[in-house]
């Protein structure tokens, strides 16, 4: 797991490519050209190996959860829904055990094609938003700057700008979050995650 200071790189890499569509062209220019600057190498180079235990933390949950399926679906979905409760007969999709209403979630999961519904024990709810919050980082991280933005407007001179001041604010606040999240994941995936069992009786 990568400290804080590495995350600050990999946070406004994110930030900054939400808000500049030409930002990694601008670098991948800068690669070609070999006019790449030392901090936008050691950006890359943690980048790359935030990119490297996303991987492998999705990995481990592809091998214990053993649904490709399930898993898939939620890669390649733009949103994801959940309902706290579960219409009777139904059946946990990764277990296969038949569910009480209130012993499982439902999710809606749209799709570009078709959207699916599927239920699953709630024991199972922290690994799957662990799981789509890796996959899905770069949407996550971006949800409660936009809530930050709708009540604090800034108008600024340009993207940079703005850039500066949301990873700034309030000594990095949101760098701090997102990386006590990704760290809290890390843990439970590495330590907690398989002493869960996957068969449950109710």
């Amino acid at each position: 797991m990568q400290n804080l200071e590495s995350f600050v790189y990999v946070f406004s890499f994110f930030v900054q490519s939400y808000y500049n569509t030409s930002y990694i062209d601008n670098i991948d220019k800068s690669i070609r050209d070999d006019t790449i600057d030392e901090n936008t190498q050691l950006m890359i180079d943690n980048v790359k190996e935030f990119h490297t235990m996303r991987h492998q933390l999705c990995s481990k949950i592809f091998d214990y959860l053993k649904n490709d399926e399930l898993l898939n679906t939620l890669v390649s979905s733009s949103g994801l829904e959940q309902f706290d409760v579960v219409p009777n007969k139904s059946i946990c999709c990764i277990s296969g055990v038949k569910l009480p209403p209130s012993h499982g979630i439902l999710l809606y999961i749209p799709g570009s094609t078709k959207s699916s519904c599927v239920t699953v024990h709630k024991r199972y709810k922290r690994i799957l938003y662990n799981f789509w919050y890796l996959v899905h980082f770069s949407e996550e991280i971006m949800v409660d700057i936009k809530i930050w933005l709708c009540k604090n407007p800034h108008s600024c001179e340009n993207n940079a700008t703005l850039v500066e001041k949301i990873t700034h604010h309030q000594d990095k606040l949101f760098i701090k979050q997102g990386y006590v999240k990704v760290k809290n994941i890390n843990e439970y995936i590495q330590c907690e995650m398989s002493q869960l069992p996957i068969n449950h009786s109710s």
